[in-house]
């Protein structure tokens, strides 16, 4: 067979032929080969890429087919022909050539698998046979997928709802007897559907039969016909995924289950009831078991529908369950550790045992107290009592409840039935119809649920408890498992532990399967089982060459019903969406202005989305974390700190007004305003002191002068502002003081006039006591803890000033400015002092509290005269001389040798701090280490003699003594020092410093522990005075007579040496109280010498590296950037005050109003550092002019990027906020118009009439007005508030509950009710507060009929999740939506970018009437920019383009929208965004 045309061939199977036309011809020269005609791509359009191919050579499919033939699963001939064709002229003949290439399939080695010795082979063998198998038989499609990229909304698009029923009328088959709702005809035939999908139909009958098996291929198989070799038809079987080929029809082995995917509100859990009672598989029974050889287990059959839901959802399947079928008996399963029965045959023989042990203890009893009873009859009382219980149990057991529901605390509650039988796990949960769980019991069983290791045993050792327990869950084989919210799942543990639990059919159940992309659909069908969906073929599937298999999986496992596709069956009342324009705050603005400057500089973009160095690449990930951050800015300031722990410039969980909000930010300005400004006076130091090292530098020291001259100016400007600061800060400390009292005395007013006197209980006399204090609140430890950050910032930029005034001295005396030098000297020795006054005090303190109570101890109290005891009995002499030796020679020594060592400490501890009128060289802490290294060494053997003293007398010795003289290895690490003194409490002395011990101490401390341990040498430590005392006693107790003279003297003896004990316990605690007076006196003299050495570390010669010019010019560079943060910082808190100032009115001053150079009031302009205020077009003209870069007014330097930006009047009225130019360059401005169905501004006016308590930031603020302005017109109306934030819960939670609005939130659950059931029933709570991205699917709360979205959402997935909580079946009223934004935000963004692909919700054309989960409602795009390692959940942007966009809309506008810079002031805003008049401030940007 041959053709004509160029690109046309043919190849044979078995006989039958497929010809190419193309041409093909060699020419060898000298053997060498040159292609003088080649063969064409037969199928040159093909896109290997779309198609999942790695080899590009896949291309062409005569190429795949040489690839099958060196393989052996093919053949390859050819065959050509040379005609003649039509001469162009007479001179030249024109030939043409025909190609025939015939292609063979070898059987059976092409039906068998590819397996080649390396991997690289198999692969290409596979890639060849799936392109020839792709080109000769081209794959046979059900349905086209809508584009070749499939995304969530296409994908949606493609499913259907069941199909119909022939006859429809079998419609009526399946509406069950026990579900009490009657179902409507399109949920009968999805029940029909679930049905099939379990093999399972009704006949006429209305019995449950088998269904008809259909002669349908697997999947992704089609049947073709070919001509053999001998012209006879044969039936060959392709795979259209994999080009496997075989000879005989593969078999079906597709599993029972499929993805329910009806729209939100649709009634799929009710369809799900009616499946359970459909088919409620008669005939399982635990008896039937079989091997589970995945998990390793044998499995037993129950007839049990297991439903697996989110935690949130458990207690509505329950109450649906009840409500609509209350004929099932249903279980909650909540782990395997709170499973109440026998789980194992093993446990149930177990407790068979127990019980019958129990049994025969309890037959005993009865027979001991009948035996007891025989002597007398029982009374009538007791009889009537007995007879009562007896009825009363059988009323217990009579008593049954609509529906069954059993649960782990149920049956810990009740009272165990001798008569019940013992049934194990299988047995037990076969008895209910419905057991359901959570995604969270699921990830706790899986460590009891995965089969246990095969760890290597040895054959001659005996091995005891090595049967572990295993999930209950993994041990019967449910008849269906139910995933409710089957988005839910993820992956991890949940996917892994769904694999697990055996089961004959699965069914997946959500209304938006695929939240955001198609891609997570894959844990789907790991659930359904679909084993010809492997990881391999489902990335395979998501090509674009593949979108057509792709919607044939869908339509073969999945079923979608729309609201718009059964509207003439749905009665769903109409619902509207408005969107709430929401103009921010002063402060608030002022926030989220200030972390856009923020994103911007941190992603190196300007306003206009221009990149502000070359090489920029956009930081995916950092582009999303400030966005996130923007919108959360949008809803309240504080939104991302409440619950962040990590964040140390907020307390966590301390809710701040916005006043409170914009007093932090002062707080925080001013805070880096002052280390801004110390940093720059310590860069001028060091310059200074690189200047007086450059010695190439001729005037370096009169450079270095004048340098140090402007940073003592600086550093003294910093410390007035401080201390006035401080002074500021002491009044309001006096103020509260004053409240303080007052409030006392009030209480105390109260407590007289009212209880007496004798009421008070002396609380209010304690305070008037502690008047001169800050009052023990919260006020009054906020008002402590910023008073200590107060004066360390104090003496940190004095220790600055300090460093300053002595450097400039040096230089003066270089210069040879003797007066000048001495007075900066003076000054340095004053700030010095100043200093250390504090510590220096004291350390004086603590040396005269020292020396004046030491004169109360005495040597001679110390002693103990000798002999102590006279002369002994026959039993007592050698005891009484022991004790004699003892006081002598180690008693006495000791004391001697503490008082010599206590008189060396004193000394050392007493000397001066320093010499008064000497001068200071830096060297004093090195100079003391000497003598508080010696006493430190004393004060150590010290505690450790005074420690053997205490033994010596008690034979007892405290834990830390115990610790201090413990021999031990040498162990000097930093980490030792740090464990030695955790050990210590507060009275033990400091270390002297981060220094190895000197030589010197170690050998002083050797040597008077020799001295130390010389004593005890000769003296058993066992034997103590307190143990001689003892053996005494015991000589006199064992003698009978009173009057014996051993009796007399041991007698005597022992009461002599306890109250010899008694007089040196009281010595001992002196000794220890002195010990403690002197560890004080040393840690405050090493506090003085610490602080003494950082002020001397401070004047240190400067090191530097590189050269010396270029550390002063990186010097000089990072002063100037800090020149111009300080002008920033001065204007954002000159600003920020300006805010405070006028916080209260909302207004501006009169006199602010109007410009100080033209005198004319304005509408836009902006605020200097000075707080100057001047319009818009004097400052440009100002700033213009070659001396216009200082303030008009008083002369202070002043730069563009210091100023601040705002806008007063109505801004209904046109006005617009300055723009932000970039070199003169606005960024452009869109004049598309969105036509969105704003809330109605009539509505909107009472709204913001309403008086509401408290100040929560403008948007909740609103909202709180908003729901008090609905208890008004519609009084005991229901409504549920979304937000994407749990800062902003916690917020609008605080709102509602000040404003006396009952609500709940979705996880305030109680035992036996959970939230939205409390919701549901509670007729006085009227707001449900809902998580937006964890909280938004599967509630049905159609008591509510108003949804508040607090803010605009990025996936609409989510979006028409929680607006479908209300917009569903059994919703009796008309709902609306309420979606709140900030205007000029991202969040308007946000909306805009919606509508201009036409996803938006809120338009005029789409924001009335039932919402559809079309594919205006789904995102666009799939795959994720960027991704973090742990898997990314809710609302946030996959695209970085997308985030682009938001960031910056105009750079993806079309041209036609955008207008000139110079026009951009004159744009109208949108309709219905006209809120109340508030001037808006941000960083300017002039040029």
């Amino acid at each position: 067979m041959s053709g004509q045309e160029d690109n046309g061939w043919s190849t044979a199977v078995n006989g039958v032929k497929l010809t190419s036309s193309s041409s093909s011809a060699y020419v060898y020269v000298d053997n060498q080969s040159m292609s003088l005609l080649e063969v064409p791509n037969v199928d040159p359009t093909f896109n290997v890429e779309e198609h999942d191919f790695r080899h590009m050579s896949m291309r062409d499919p005569l190429f795949a087919c040489s690839v099958l033939q060196d393989a052996g699963r093919a053949e390859l001939s050819a065959e050509m022909a040379v005609r003649v064709e039509q001469a162009v002229n007479d001179s030249v003949l024109s030939l043409g050539i025909t190609l025939d290439i015939s292609v063979s399939l070898i059987f059976p080695t092409i039906s068998e698998p590819t397996l080649y010795a390396t991997k690289i082979a198999t692969s290409e063998a596979e890639e060849a046979q799936r392109r020839a198998m792709h080109y000769i038989f081209p794959p046979q499609v059900q349905r086209s997928a809508p584009q070749s990229h499939m995304d969530v909304a296409s994908l949606y698009a493609t499913l259907g709802p069941a199909p119909q029923l022939n006859p429809p009328s079998l419609q009526a088959n399946y509406q069950p007897h026990q579900l009490l709702p009657t179902l409507l005809p399109f949920q009968r035939r999805s029940v029909a559907w679930l049905l099939s999908r379990e093999g399972k139909a009704i006949n006429d009958s209305l019995d449950v039969v088998d269904r008809n098996v259909d002669s349908d291929l697997p999947l992704f198989w089609q049947k073709v016909l070919v001509k053999a070799a001998d012209g006879t038809e044969q039936e060959l079987y392709v795979n259209d995924l994999t080009g496997a080929v075989s000879t005989s029809k593969p078999s079906d082995d597709s599993p029972r289950g499929g993805i329910l995917a009806e729209e939100p509100g649709l009634g799929k859990t009710l369809e799900s009831i009616a499946l359970v009672l459909l088919n409620p598989a008669i005939g399982r029974n635990p008896s039937n078991k079989s091997w589970n050889a995945d998990a390793r287990i044998f499995m037993k059959e129950v007839k049990t529908t297991l439903i697996v839901t989110p935690a949130s959802l458990l207690q509505q399947w329950v109450d649906e369950l009840k409500l609509h079928a209350p004929s099932l008996k249903v279980l909650i399963y909540e782990g395997w550790s709170k499973v109440k029965v026998p789980i194992t045959e093993s446990d149930l023989a177990v407790a068979k045992e127990e019980r019958a042990k129990a049994a025969r203890k309890a037959k005993a009893r009865a027979t001991r107290a009948e035996l007891a009873a025989a002597k007398s009859s029982p009374s009538p009382a007791l009889a009537m009592a007995r007879a009562k219980g007896k009825g009363k149990a059988k009323a217990q057991d009579d008593n049954t409840t609509e529906m069954d529901v059993d649960d782990a605390e149920s049956r810990a509650d009740a009272p165990e039935d001798d008569d019940e039988e013992l049934l194990d796990w299988c047995s037990y949960v076969n008895q209910f119809d419905v057991c359901i769980t959570t995604y969270n019991v699921l990830q706790q069983d899986l460590g009891v649920a995965r089969p246990p290791p095969n760890r290597p045993r040895r054959t001659n050792a005996t091995y005891v408890n090595i049967e572990r327990s295993r999930s209950p869950l993994v041990m019967c084989e449910f008849y269906r498992v139910l995933m409710d919210e089957v988005q839910m799942v993820g992956g991890g543990k949940t996917e892994e532990m769904v694999s697990l639990i055996p089961r004959v059919s699965s069914f997946a159940v959500s209304g938006t399967p695929a939240r955001s992309q198609i891609g997570d659909l894959i844990q789907v069908w790991k659930f359904l089982r679909v084993d010809a969906v492997t990881p391999r073929i489902w990335a395979r599937l998501l090509k674009p060459g593949y979108a057509d298999q792709l919607v044939q999986l869908f339509l073969r496992y999945a079923i979608r019903t729309m609201k718009a596709s059964v509207k003439d069956e749905l009665t769903i009342p109409k619902q509207t969406r408005y969107l709430v324009p929401i103009e921010l705050g002063r402060v608030e603005r002022h926030v989220y202005d200030q972390n856009l400057e923020k994103a911007l500089l941190d992603l190196g973009l300007d306003a206009r989305g221009v990149a502000v160095s070359e090489g920029w690449q956009v930081d995916t990930a950092n582009l999303r974390n400030w966005l996130r951050k923007l919108r959360g800015i949008c809803t309240h300031p504080q939104v991302g700190q409440l619950q962040n722990q990590g964040d140390k410039l907020h307390k966590p969980g301390v809710l701040k007004t916005i006043g409170e909000v914009l007093e932090s930010m002062k707080d925080q300005n001013w805070r880096n305003l002052m280390e801004d400004r110390r940093s720059k006076v310590q860069l001028m130091t060091e310059t200074a002191q690189l200047y007086q090292r450059h010695e190439q530098h001729h005037t370096r020291y009169q450079t270095a002068l004048e340098i140090l001259s402007q940073a003592e100016k600086e550093a003294n400007d910093v410390i007035q502002e401080i201390e006035a600061t401080i002074a500021a800060h002491d009044q309001d400390g006096r103020r509260l003081k004053a409240q303080a009292t007052a409030f006392v005395s009030g209480q105390q007013g109260v407590g007289e006039s009212s209880a007496g006197p004798s009421d008070d209980k002396g609380k209010g006399r304690a305070m008037s006591e502690e008047s001169d204090d800050l009052p023990r609140n919260a006020a009054g430890e906020e008002h402590r803890v910023k008073r200590r950050a107060l004066v360390a910032r104090l003496r940190e930029c004095q220790i600055t000033l300090h460093k300053v005034t002595f450097l400039k001295g040096d230089v003066h005396h270089v210069l040879g400015n003797t007066e000048e030098e001495t007075a900066a000297y003076e000054k340095a020795d004053g700030l010095r002092r100043l200093l250390l006054r504090g510590t220096e005090e004291t350390a004086e303190r603590a040396m005269a509290y020292l020396a004046e109570e030491g004169n109360r101890l005495d040597e001679k109290e110390m002693m103990i005269e000798v002999p102590y005891l006279g002369a002994g009995g026959i039993r007592s002499s050698l005891l009484m001389e022991e004790v004699n030796e003892k006081v002598d020679e180690l008693l006495n020594q000791q004391s001697a040798l503490l008082w010599k060592w206590r008189t060396h400490l004193v000394k050392l501890l007493t000397m001066p701090l320093n010499s008064k009128g000497e001068e200071v060289d830096g060297m004093e802490y090195g100079r003391s280490l000497d003598a508080q290294g010696e006493a430190e060494t004393y004060l150590q053997v010290y505690a450790a003699l005074l420690a053997d003293r205490r033994e010596a007398l008690t034979a007892e010795r405290t834990l830390l003594a115990a610790h201090d003289v413990r021999e031990k290895k040498s162990r000097r690490t930093k980490a030792a020092k740090k464990a030695e003194l955790a050990l210590m409490d507060e009275d033990v002395m400091l270390a002297v410093g981060d220094f190895e011990p000197q030589p010197q101490d170690e050998a002083l401390r050797k040597e008077l522990n020799d001295q130390r341990k010389a004593f005890l040498d000769d003296h058993n430590p066992e034997r103590a005075i307190r143990s001689i005392m003892v053996e005494l006693s015991h000589i006199a107790a064992a003698i009978m007579r009173k009057d014996d003279p051993e009796k007399i003297i041991a007698t005597q003896a022992a009461d002599q040496l306890r109250n010899l004990l008694a007089s040196q316990a009281k010595l001992m605690e002196k000794l220890q109280a002195d010990l403690n007076r002197l560890r004080r006196t040393f840690n405050e003299r090493i506090q003085y010498f610490r602080q003494l050495q950082e002020v001397s570390d401070t004047v240190a010669d400067i090191e530097w590296e590189g050269q010396i010019a270029e550390a002063i010019e990186r010097n000089v560079y990072e002063t100037e950037e800090l020149d111009v943060n300080v002008n920033t910082g001065k204007a954002r808190q000159r600003y920020l005050e300006h805010l405070a100032k006028s916080q209260g009115e909302g207004t501006m001053d009169s006199d602010e109003e109007s410009c100080i150079l033209c005198k004319c009031e304005f509408e836009r302009g902006y605020i200097t550092q000075c707080a100057h205020v001047f319009c818009e077009d004097c400052m440009k003209a100002w700033l213009t002019r070659e001396r216009g870069k200082t303030c008009p007014v008083c002369r202070v330097a002043i730069h563009p990027d210091t100023m601040q930006r705002f806008v007063i009047g109505d801004k209904s009225a046109g006005q617009a906020a300055p723009p932000r130019p970039v070199n003169n360059e606005p960024a452009p401005k869109s004049t598309r118009r969105i036509e969105y169905n704003f809330i109605d501004p009539d509505i909107f006016h009472d709204v913001n009439t309403m008086e509401a308590l408290g100040s929560y930031g403008s948007k909740i603020q609103t909202l709180l007005r908003h729901l008090l302005y609905l208890q008004i017109i519609d009084p005991g109306a229901k409504s549920i508030v979304f937000s994407a934030w749990a800062d902003s819960l916690l917020i609008i939670e605080h709102a509602l509950t000040r404003n006396a609005i009952p609500c709940l939130r979705i996880d305030q659950s109680t035992r036996k009710e959970n939230a939205v059931k409390k919701f549901k029933t509670d007729p006085n709570i009227q707001v449900l507060l809902l998580h937006g991205e964890r909280e938004n699917a599967g509630l049905n709360v159609t008591c509510a009929s108003r949804v508040f979205l607090v803010e605009s959402v990025v996936h609409h997935a989510f979006e028409i999740q929680a607006i479908a909580r209300i917009d569903r079946m059994g919703q009796t009223r008309p709902t609306e939506v309420f979606c709140y934004y900030a205007e000029d935000t991202v969040e308007r963004n946000i909306l805009d970018l919606a509508a201009r692909r036409g996803q938006s919700l809120y338009t005029k054309d789409h924001a009335a009437g039932t919402l559809t989960a079309g594919p205006i409602t789904a995102p666009s795009k799939s795959g994720i920019d960027a991704p973090k390692k742990r898997a990314q959940k809710g609302d946030f942007v996959f695209k970085t383009e997308d985030m682009l966009a938001i960031f910056f809309p105009h750079l993806f506008e079309d041209i036609e929208y955008l207008i000139p810079a110079d026009e951009q002031s004159q744009t109208a805003p949108q309709p219905g965004s006209s809120q109340a008049s508030q001037p808006i401030a941000g960083p300017s940007r002039l040029a």
